[in-house]
């Protein structure tokens, strides 16, 4: 879930799990950051940091970031159908 810093307009966002994100929006420190017209990021938007085990977190992801982190990776997606087949391009070796 894509957050800000509550009363931040210009503020880093910050892609949040469910539980962490719940947990900053119940104490009232973050607001939801809605995405952009076309549905993908929003400008300057940082996701979290990749954990030292190596895995991905694709499967969290909805289909509008699984593209946009396609288009970043130069990575073909023109023959994916679904958000299952678009993680499957992202996982392949190059």
């Amino acid at each position: 879930m894509r957050l800000r810093e509550k009363g931040n307009k210009d503020g880093e966002v910050v892609t949040l799990g469910w539980d962490e994100a719940q947990t900053a929006l119940q104490a009232g420190t973050h607001e939801v950051v809605n995405d952009a017209g076309d549905g993908g990021a929003i400008s300057g938007e940082k996701g979290p940091e990749p954990d030292a085990s190596g895995a991905d977190d694709l499967d969290g992801k909805t289909k509008a970031e699984l593209e946009a982190l396609a288009k970043e990776r130069d990575v073909d997606i023109s023959k994916a159908k679904t958000k299952a087949d678009i993680s499957e391009a992202l996982r392949a070796p190059k």
